[in-house]
């Protein structure tokens, strides 16, 4: 990875989104792979107290006709996976992502602070032909789905396979972050037309596998359907800056740790929770 922390900042100043070339190195991105992929082509061989953790694009398509009808019938989708949620808990693999130097090295840059804490992590496996987007492709901000006392998030889409308009690759509003975080909170954001939008500002992000795609999570962005021949798989992270606390009952996996805090009691837990990480020290 090429270290370019002023390029960063610049780009998620002014557009609201920065990617990333090589934040995954090969063998890490071939691990992760291997792993995602034990999962996708054997879901029912998950552990039992996981199975409530994966979500099929069957049951998506199936409980949204209107978006599908005359194109694609939950047999078509066999036993795909469109989420994985809590994905940390599936594989060691998964959860030191949440150590992971370059990851950390940017949104440390980022976030201009060490003291960002780890929210959430799921992946997106985008099947093959039926993996499909959110609402039906529509552009929204993550804000109003978030349960946080403020708006002061990075999420981080952390690409297995190249991204592009072809396969489903997420589009994004170039500076439609610049707004309060009150205002990108209201629920009006879930669900947003496109011909409502700026079309000159929506740029699609194109990356090769390996790259990360940090944006704040106020940017309209919007995430297509998959109908190429080849899987478009993503892990997704969420992390939070100092202050920005939790205020609904759900907590994920992992929730709450800062891999970077110089506070003493941050610092002994996020060894304690990854031993074997920080074996040498």
């Amino acid at each position: 990875m090429n270290y370019q922390p002023e390029v960063w900042k610049n780009d998620l100043r002014e557009n609201g989104f920065v990617i990333v070339r090589d934040v995954l190195d090969s063998a890490t991105l071939k691990t992760l792979r291997e792993k995602l992929e034990e999962i996708t082509i054997n879901p029912v061989g998950v552990q039992a107290e996981l199975i409530g953790k994966l979500f099929f694009e069957r049951e998506h398509v199936r409980n949204n006709p209107q978006w599908y009808e005359g194109i694609l019938t939950p047999e078509d989708c066999g036993d795909s996976i469109r989420q994985i949620d809590d994905l940390p808990l599936f594989d060691t693999e998964f959860a030191d992502l949440i150590c992971f130097k370059p990851l950390l090295d940017v949104l440390e840059v980022l976030f201009e602070s060490s003291e960002f804490s780890f929210n959430m992590m799921v992946s997106r496996p985008k099947a093959a032909r039926v993996g499909n987007g959110i609402s039906n492709g529509s552009f929204h901000r993550d804000t109003p789905f978030e349960d946080l006392t403020e708006a002061k998030t990075i999420a981080v889409i952390l690409a297995l396979d190249d991204l592009s308009g072809e396969n489903g690759g997420t589009e994004f509003v170039r500076g439609s972050h610049k707004i309060p975080g009150e205002e990108a909170a209201k629920q009006i954001w879930r669900d947003v037309e496109r011909d409502k939008l700026p079309l000159e500002e929506i740029v699609i992000a194109r990356c090769p596998a390996g790259s990360g795609i940090f944006f704040d999570t106020k940017t309209l962005h919007a995430a297509g359907h998959n109908r190429s021949d080849f899987a478009r798989r993503t892990i997704q992270l969420e992390w939070v800056g100092k202050d920005s606390l939790p205020i609904s009952g759900v907590r994920h996996a992992y929730q709450g740790v800062k891999p970077r805090s110089k506070d003493a009691a941050f610092a002994k837990q996020i060894k304690m929770t990854f031993p074997h990480l920080f074996s040498n020290q």
